[in-house]
């Protein structure tokens, strides 16, 4: 049998350069006011919303009306710690903050906001800088790959396959751990929190343990920082409940699998069982409004749904949260037009332990008769997998 991209690679992760975004290490106080004022041309008018991003929820910090047609608004507030925020609009597009006290000035252009240019915050500047390279370097990755799974059908030696297999798996895996070293290295620890949140494959993390236990050792007072080395502590008691370390041991179901059922209320009451989707290809997506990954991916699956809703083929969002009124901003905000639904139970919601889930976002795609058909791919994706199975045309 020929090696499958699509299964024997984990879910491709954005990545990054270290390159010079460690030259610059000033002393900004990272408590007290802050003061944002931004210039973005082209910025479309309405609400303005200025949101934190812990690990559990986004809380709103500011809120502003933009009416000025040349783009310009400000937001302000105060800080008990360095932290992760964003400006969000009423589109869903944002412009992701490693926010401290101080004043920060960002100009640009709203329809370029890789490019945009921020001034007073040396964390943020970084970030940005971060998201620009990993975006790159994603994208890279993922044209490899599927050029690479464009050879399943060519005239090809398997030996060559399978190399070529290999080599993108082991590129996979140094992204993993560049993410990893830069959380290391970085001197802010709301980027090192929100480099560590993108490595996706949760045994490399309980693996370098001890990387976290130096950052928390280097910011010893940053919430930010005890959240994520105590999400950390949970998976690997999961990972060990469920006798293995690497990813698919902590995965409770497995492809060639029937899906287990199970029956959850949508944000209206109505209970919505996993088996009513019989008879169609269903992504079955966990995720939550407050993981940032997840909202960073969710156009994506906007995108394959839009693609593929009309060739048999629909997606459940099955949520993590805790609060009703987050989830259903979330969905909202983001654009999701797919049924939804959640016990609101965070952690201890009835699915993670059904499904093994150790961490989000989490995906698994069945096919009509509610077989699993792959799991943990990326959610961009899930169509793609859906048609090269032969029956969505």
């Amino acid at each position: 049998m020929r090696p499958s991209i699509t299964y024997k690679m984990r879910k491709v992760a954005l990545c990054l350069t270290l390159g010079g975004l460690l030259a610059s290490c000033g002393q900004q106080a990272e408590k007290g006011s802050f003061n944002i004022s931004v210039h973005l041309s082209n910025a479309p008018l309405g609400p303005v919303f200025l949101e934190e991003l812990t690990l559990k929820e986004v809380k709103i910090a500011d809120t502003t009306s933009l009416k000025d047609a040349s783009g310009k608004f400000t937001l302000k507030g105060t800080v008990p710690e360095q932290g992760l925020y964003r400006i969000r609009f009423g589109n869903s597009k944002y412009i992701l903050l490693a926010l401290d006290a101080g004043d920060m000035n960002i100009e640009g252009d709203y329809d370029q906001l890789d490019k945009i240019n921020i001034k007073g915050s040396e964390a943020s500047a970084a970030l940005q800088q971060l998201l620009i390279e990993a975006n790159e370097k994603g994208q890279s990755l993922t044209m490899e790959m599927r050029a690479v799974d464009s050879l399943h059908n060519a005239n090809i030696p398997d030996s060559v396959l399978q190399e070529k297999v290999k080599s993108l798996q082991q590129k996979e895996a140094d992204l993993q751990q560049s993410f990893i070293s830069y959380a290391e290295k970085t001197p802010y620890p709301a980027n090192a929190v929100f480099a560590l949140s993108m490595v996706n494959d949760p045994s490399a993390l309980i693996q370098q343990k001890q990387v976290i236990t130096n950052i928390e050792k280097r910011f010893p007072e940053n919430s930010l920082v005890h959240s994520l080395s105590a999400r950390l502590s949970e998976i690997e008691q999961q990972a060990g409940a469920m006798g293995g370390g690497d990813e698919e041991s902590m995965t409770a179901v497995k492809v060639g699998d029937v899906a287990p059922d199970f029956s959850l209320p949508d944000p209206s009451g109505k209970k919505i069982s996993l088996s009513s989707f019989r008879g169609k290809y269903v992504l079955v997506d966990f995720w939550a409004s407050w993981c940032k990954p997840c909202r960073m991916e969710n156009p994506n699956v906007v995108k394959a749904y839009q693609q593929y809703k009309n060739k048999n083929f629909t997606v459940l969002g099955v949520s993590l949260d805790k609060k009703k009124e987050a989830w259903v901003e979330a969905i909202q905000a983001d654009g999701l037009s797919w049924n939804h639904v959640s016990d609101l139970k965070f952690w201890d919601s009835a699915v993670v332990p059904l499904f093994g889930i150790n961490a989000i976002p989490t995906n698994f795609l069945l096919d009509p008769q509610g077989k699993i058909i792959a799991g943990k791919f990326k959610r961009r994706s899930a169509g793609t997998e859906a048609e090269g199975s032969g029956k969505i045309n």
